[in-house]
């Protein structure tokens, strides 16, 4: 009999450890594809610094280009125009405070840094590849910042934004499903303004389609880090809210 128990523990042990092995392993496929995303970004922004244009991008601009003026123009377009970068900026502004409204105030903050820290970086890398736009077009910009073509700056700052915006629809969903019909509209919204904005910004001429991917890579770069900080803001909080319980009670008695 002790030579079973003997059996049954060491294999619960073994157990123990090839789950904790996976989930270490899971993590690590996840690190490992997000340096291979930066990896590919970086052989980007090298290529992009002295090649104004990558394979493709002219078929796919003439293909996309043929929108312009039809019917459907408005709607591929109104991502783009209504994120040039003062409205953008109002935009993201309105949804921290209504964040902070609604008491989300670890989802606000990180919304602040992580969208407007992910727009310094794309600016950043925007003056250092200093690709020319298609056809050398003049663009408005903030100081200067983003005024070249790699990577889309509008495309980093929607996916950013709208993406985070994505994660925090799906975390209330599993919490309180009860609130999903209110939501559903809110994720279409979100969703539309992800998929059009890098359709918006090659239609009107503004990027070439690899400075679009540019911008698309550089926020799905940024955003794992942002859930990340969300999810350290927010287990500092609860340590901080328990240490004021514990501290609350021991004055109480």
């Amino acid at each position: 009999m002790a030579d079973a128990h003997v059996v049954e523990q060491v294999k619960g042990n073994v157990s123990a450890v090839l789950a904790t092995t996976g989930r270490f392993t899971a993590r690590h496929y996840g690190w490992l594809l997000w340096a291979a995303g930066a990896l590919v970004l970086l052989v980007m922004a090298v290529l992009a610094h002295s090649e104004p244009q990558f394979p493709g991008d002219a078929a796919i601009s003439g293909l996309l280009q043929r929108f312009r003026g039809t019917a459907l123009a408005p709607i591929l377009d109104f991502p783009s125009d209504i994120n040039q970068p003062l409205p953008g900026a109002v935009i993201a502004v309105v949804i921290v405070i209504t964040l902070l409204i609604l008491r989300r105030v670890i989802a606000a903050i990180v919304v602040a840094v992580a969208t407007f820290g992910a727009d310094l970086l794309n600016a950043l890398i925007n003056g250092l590849v200093a690709r020319p736009r298609p056809n050398n077009i003049h663009v408005a910009t903030v100081s200067g910042l983003g005024a070249h073509s790699f990577p889309s700056g509008h495309v980093e700052h929607v996916t950013m934004l709208f993406g985070f915006l994505v994660f925090l629809i799906l975390l209330v969903r599993r919490a309180q499903p009860e609130r999903w019909k209110w939501l559903l509209p809110i994720l279409v919204i979100c969703i539309y303004f992800i998929a059009l904005v890098g359709v918006g910004r090659v239609v009107e001429g503004d990027h070439q389609p690899s400075d679009v991917l540019g911008g698309y890579l550089v926020a799905a770069l940024m955003l794992p880090l942002a859930i990340l900080f969300y999810r350290w803001l927010g287990a500092r909080w609860q340590r901080h809210q328990q240490r004021k319980a514990q501290a609350h009670a021991i004055h109480s008695t």
